[in-house]
């Protein structure tokens, strides 16, 4: 990290800047209120969108922990103290190191007014179009500063998703951030480099809020010196990060960045370049970034609340600006942390990228990302359960518990130089022993047939064998055939695993006798019946889990593959991240008006497509549906889904896709206001796939079927 100057040393540090041409004024880096204006700006904002919640010591992967932020925003010094403290890597784009980015780091230069729909009787220098493209430029190197920092992830752990040590211990030393286009993350540790590269991409984020017109409001009549405001409070959909398209359709008609010639020549009016600044832009009777800036004033690092925009910031001046600026760069933060942690569990594999982000939020990643502990109840492959410890959750491994043989976590354990693998794993049968001098591994526990799994068991097995895990990184599986008749007990469990920080995670798989073997029941039985298994549904939910129907025995590893994605404990995944949908699978949800919508990930590839259906299960539940194609950075298809209502999804592999082999969509599910609706509830997504070959033959021979989407069933 490089220290901030003091005020003796800010005459140089801008005649620096001046020589060298480059330097995009944002939201401020420095902390230098008097002469330069700037209140570490950019620090506070990434420590409001990032800081754990006070109290909160231990990330649960949306916050970074205390030393780790640092490295991220940067540390100011005690307060009142000027030119104080480090930069971090939200600040490096502006650092002499050696030399500042230039204007595509922020958006600078994007600059567009409508001067005959405004009637100002001028031609504007330059074009809708030309501002795209330069919209355009800044967009493509943010999202390549955030693949380099996707890229420089790969050394944080090994192939088998151990940490390498050396690559994440930043106890000894901050990270120093410097030389982008030379180091190619040879020359620093993994992390470092992994955060550097988020940095530098929110950086270019945060200064699009500061350097546009997206938040603004404004009003009549509209000039070089008062563009319209667009006062959007929605996140742009072309700066997603994870995407690879063309922005122009997507960029309002008005949107404007200012145009930045130089710290020498930027004012209220556009002026030519200086001579001292060589490469300094014409920006005469264009927007100046002077115009449009909301680059200084007070933000509250814990809240993310403003006081005293400016000085110099003339659009500030119109109350809410710059509060709606920063709002906006806090908001638009997560969202691009929670991409940067998909697009690494994407690339590494949900198991590496699990523990790559691991090591990422957390301080002591080589103590803290180890140690699971998770309880198997299981009545469906044999009928016996197991308890097992385990360094890290791989799927294989739970497989073969699940299976009934204890894992093998491989070679090279115990801590050496290449990684902090702790001892092997360890695991048992599960009993059902209450007394205290009796352990729950004494007796393997036989579940009897028809009555289902006890899910109390498994809470009193790990009680009673306690361990140094805590419950956060504890878990329990259950996976039957049998529905449990006793739902109000298994309810009650649930609830409380879930009040200790146990996650709990149901598999239901086909039971092996039909309806018919049913004793009859009346509808009162039956609606009775139907209202607690949407109880143990919300409280499985509740707890983390997840509540999965498997359509056939073939689709327990795609269950276990879900459960890792999900995050097998509480310590493993925040709820915000997309969950891997993997074919097989019903998967039951729940959506409320306060939450973030829910987010599911899955690929096509060139020889399957994916058929998703989604419907409520609560009634009058109204939901509202949009299927994405990442990359393309396009929505395929996206409805209501009303009263009894299914939508069926199909995603397929386009011309577009090509040379790629795979496609990659997510699903977002949000609920849809209105009267006799209720805003919360449960519902249900399905995936499974088709043969591409037998599709295309069907088509041949003329069976309907829309390009993209299945017929879809809408009641709203």
């Amino acid at each position: 990290m490089k220290r901030r100057r003091h005020p003796t040393s800010l005459l140089p540090l801008l005649l620096s800047c001046v020589l060298q041409g480059d330097l995009a004024l944002g939201f401020g880096t420095i902390n230098e209120p008097e002469v330069v204006g700037q209140h570490c700006e950019h620090e506070r904002i990434t420590r409001a969108a990032f800081a754990c919640p006070p109290g909160v010591t231990m990330s649960d992967g949306r916050c970074f922990e205390e030393l780790s932020l640092h490295q991220l925003a940067g540390r100011s010094g005690p307060e009142g103290h000027v030119g104080w403290g480090t930069n971090g890597a939200v600040g490096a784009p502006d650092m002499l190191d050696p030399i500042p980015e230039g204007p595509e780091a922020h958006c600078d230069n994007a600059d567009f007014l409508d001067t005959e729909a405004h009637g100002l009787g001028v031609e504007y220098p330059r074009t809708r179009e030309e501002a795209t493209a330069q919209l355009q430029v800044c967009t493509n190197h943010i999202r390549l500063r955030f693949l380099e920092g996707v890229d420089a992830a790969d050394k944080i752990v090994d192939h088998h998703a151990r940490i390498v040590v050396p690559e994440v211990d930043i106890s000894g030393s901050d990270c120093r951030f410097s030389f982008p286009e030379l180091q190619m993350h040879w020359f620093s540790r993994g992390k470092c480099s992994a955060i550097e590269g988020f940095g530098r991409a929110l950086h270019g984020i945060q200064d699009f809020y500061a350097h546009s017109n997206w938040a603004d409001e404004a009003k009549p009549p509209y000039g070089l010196s008062n563009p319209p405001g667009l006062k959007m409070n929605k996140s742009p959909v072309f700066l997603d990060l994870r995407a690879e398209n063309n922005i122009t359709d997507q960029v309002p008609h008005d949107l404007s960045t200012g145009c930045f010639g130089g710290i020498m020549t930027d004012g209220p009016e556009g002026k030519a370049g200086h001579p001292l600044e060589p490469g300094s832009l014409d920006c005469t009777g264009r927007v100046t970034h002077h115009t449009l800036n909301k680059d200084n004033g007070i933000i509250d690092y814990t809240t993310g609340k403003t006081t005293k925009p400016g000085p110099n910031t003339p659009r500030s001046d119109i109350p809410g600006n710059f509060e709606r600026a920063v709002s906006a760069a806090i908001k638009d933060s997560r969202r691009q942390w929670r991409y940067f942690r998909e697009q690494i569990r994407r690339t590494y594999g949900k198991e590496r990228g699990n523990i790559i982000i691991c090591a990422l939020v957390r301080d002591d990643p080589t103590n803290d990302c180890y140690g699971r502990r998770v309880a198997m109840l299981q009545d469906a492959l044999r009928n016996t359960s197991r308890i097992a410890e385990m360094q890290i959750p791989i799927q294989a491994w739970l497989l073969q518990e699940i299976e009934g043989t204890a894992h093998d976590e491989g070679p090279g354990e115990g801590m050496t130089a290449q990684n902090s693998t702790k001892n092997l794993g360890s695991s048992g049968e599960l009993g059902d022993e209450e007394a205290a001098d009796k352990g729950p591994l004494v007796k393997p526990l036989q579940h009897p047939p028809h009555e289902g799994l006890d899910v109390g068991v498994a809470l009193r097995a790990l009680r009673h064998n306690a361990t140094i895990f805590p419950t956060n990184k504890t878990a329990i599986i259950a996976l039957t055939k049998t529905r449990n008749k006793n739902l109000d007990e298994q309810i009650a469990h649930v609830w409380h695993a879930g009040d200790e920080g146990i996650r709990v995670h149901l598999g239901l798989l086909p039971p092996p006798h039909s309806a018919s073997d049913e004793p009859d029941a009346t509808k009162e039985d039956a609606a009775l019946s139907k209202a607690k298994e949407h109880d143990l549904i919300t409280g499985v939910l509740r707890t983390g889990g997840t509540y999965s129907i498997l359509h056939n025995d073939d689709a327990v590893p795609s269950f276990l593959d879900h459960v890792v994605s999900r995050g097998l404990t509480q310590y493993d995944n925040a709820r915000d991240t997309a969950t891997l949908l993997p074919a097989g699978l019903s998967i039951s949800d729940y959506v409320t008006p306060e939450s973030e919508p829910r987010r599911f990930s899955f690929d096509t590839s060139e020889l399957d497509n994916v058929i998703i259906s989604v419907q409520p299960i609560t009634p009058k539940l109204s939901l509202h549906v949009c299927m994405r194609h990442v990359r393309r950075n396009a929505v395929v298809k996206e409805l209501d889904i009303g009263l009894d209502g299914i939508a069926t999804f199909r995603a397929e592999l386009g011309i577009g896709d090509v040379p790629r082999t795979d496609a990659w969509f997510e699903l977002e599910v949000a609920h849809v206001e209105g009267g006799g609706l209720v805003g919360s509830g449960l519902f249900e997504v399905s995936i499974g796939t088709e043969d591409v070959e037998s599709y295309h033959s069907s088509k041949a021979v003329g069976e309907a079927v829309e390009t993209g989407v299945a017929p879809a069933h809408n009641e709203l």
